[in-house]
């Protein structure tokens, strides 16, 4: 029997999943989402590995940020209520309280770039990634780099990294040592938590092949506190190869569970920076009340209603806690 056969029947057994069937008043809504969730399910397995992300809450409002791309990958510009439902664990939501464009209208951006052992073949490239994010920041904008390479993490400038002495010392980094991926995105996480600034959207750009070498903190942690910082993340894989499939495909979830993009070597820096940018102007804050007052993780997933080719990205959770 084929495996979407499978799947199907699968999906008729469960019990609380029927309710999104009146997400549409059309026949075969059911189906197509099954369609949509099929490449999630295929991964499931792998999914065990990657780390959840986590937004704490303990008010009695759930805001989401997020925005929404076409069947071409291009940020949708309108976006209506009618338009999609959140899924907030087993709830669909579709009474909203708000849904507004995103205030936010400068980038913080904080280029993480692994300088270890593990990229040394491709450290040239990385390099030179980093100048051209550097060149292309907009007026009004902030650009801040981070290096990491066998037990911490170094900041080598913050801010302002235009300055000929700041592109010397990138260009004469010298990959060597292990690398701690996570515990540098958890300190990626506190130095932007740190600079937070309302109107400000901050993006964590991450340059690493994903492996990690040494790192004390684990990868749930280091995400966990990514999401925290309230800070979306792109990442950027030098390795032209896709040598470790694991690591590549690690990279992509942890981005897209902070509702950011992921990126390979074959991309212009150009590129990335207008993705954030598009992205940016793109965004909107959906709020709704908190539909349980159960403590704990509670999973959340945007879903078109009408459109099935819209693809929404978001945070993919968030914990509530009651004694807030």
């Amino acid at each position: 029997m084929p495996i979407y056969l499978c799947l199907l029947e699968w999906w008729h057994r469960l019990p609380k999943y029927p309710a999104m069937a009146s997400l549409s008043h059309r026949q075969g809504w059911s189906f197509a989402v099954l369609i949509a969730f099929l490449p999630s399910l295929l991964w499931a397995r792998a999914d065990k590995d990657v780390p959840q992300a986590t937004y704490h809450t303990g008010t009695s409002e759930v805001r989401v940020t997020f925005f929404a791309t076409n069947q071409t990958n291009r940020p949708v510009d309108a976006i209506r209520e009618d338009d999609f439902a959140v899924v907030d664990g087993d709830l669909v939501i579709r009474n909203f309280r708000s849904l507004t464009r995103s205030d936010e209208t400068k980038l913080d951006v904080v280029l993480l770039v692994d300088a270890s052992e593990s990229v040394a073949s491709n450290f040239h490239a990385i390099a030179d990634q980093v100048l051209r994010l550097i060149s292309l920041n907009r007026p009004g904008d902030e650009v801040s780099v981070i290096t990491f390479a066998g037990l911490q993490p170094e900041v080598i400038c913050a801010a302002d990294c235009s300055d000929a002495a700041t592109q010397a010392k990138i260009r004469s980094l010298t990959p060597a040592g292990a690398t701690p991926l996570f515990d540098s995105l958890a300190f990626s996480a506190r130095y932007i938590a740190d600079r937070h600034t309302p109107g400000v959207r901050q993006v964590l750009i991450l340059l690493s092949d994903g492996s990690d070498t040494i790192s004390g903190k684990s990868a749930p942690k280091a995400l966990d506190a990514v999401i925290g910082a309230g800070a979306l993340l792109y990442t950027v894989n030098p390795n032209r190869t896709s040598d470790n499939l694991r690591a590549s495909f690690a990279l992509q979830q942890m981005a897209e569970a902070t509702g950011g993009r992921s990126f390979s070597a074959h991309e212009d820096a150009a590129d990335i920076l207008q993705t954030a940018l598009a992205d940016l102007r793109a965004s909107y804050v959906v709020t709704y009340p908190l539909p349980s007052h159960e403590a704990g993780f509670h999973s959340l997933r945007i879903l078109p209603k009408h459109n099935l080719s819209l693809r929404f990205h978001c945070r993919r959770g968030y914990f509530y806690d009651e004694g807030q």
